[in-house]
């Protein structure tokens, strides 16, 4: 296989810069869900008994993501990295990695599982329990944001040919394409 494009991530994007934009994606998000969601689904009122249940779906999130990034690629076994590093002692950091090729589809499948599996689920949550809709957009928005990073990556492979190859390294990731279709180009 020969290499056609390698996307540094850290020269590219940077991890504050990331973080910065996953941020401002987050605060946009919530203003631009909260109105419509409240307008088209919340009753007169909204409840607030239930923050418990908020907070530790906000603290769930995170590992949910990433579970819903490691379920499509977990039957590859060795050629996926896991790993999981607590952060204060009491919350996890999960990377994920693919350190050998695995189909372009397969990549963005695994890449793209967790926004769109999730940001359904809070959607239609909106409809079952309308009353908690001002949760449901603050998660949502959370949600969108730790997407931010996978987009990111997704919309660099997808200009990558069909039959493309995905492999994960320290610094970003290689577009890997077989020796023929370097002649076909």
């Amino acid at each position: 296989m020969n290499c056609w494009k390698t996307v540094n991530y850290s020269k590219q994007y940077g991890s504050q810069r990331m973080f910065i934009l996953s941020l401002i994606t987050m605060l946009l998000t919530f203003i631009i869900l909260y109105i419509p969601l409240s307008y088209f689904f919340a009753p007169n009122e909204l409840y607030d008994n239930q923050f418990v249940l908020f907070i530790f779906g906000i603290i769930l999130m995170y590992p949910l993501h990433k579970l819903l990034h490691y379920l499509p690629v977990a039957h590859l076994g060795s050629k996926i990295r896991k790993r999981i590093e607590w952060k204060y002692g009491v919350y996890p950091f999960i990377e994920v990695k693919v350190h050998e090729p695995i189909s372009k589809p397969l990549f963005l499948f695994a890449l793209f599982l967790p926004f769109i599996s999730i940001t359904i689920l809070l959607a239609v949550s909106c409809f079952l329990f309308p009353h908690y809709v001002h949760y449901f957009a603050i998660l949502m928005a959370y949600q969108i944001g730790l997407s931010v990073p996978d987009i990111a990556y997704g919309l660099n492979i997808l200009k990558a040919p069909k039959a493309a190859f995905i492999e994960e390294n320290d610094d970003g990731f290689e577009i890997l394409i077989h020796h023929h279709q370097v002649r076909n180009m």
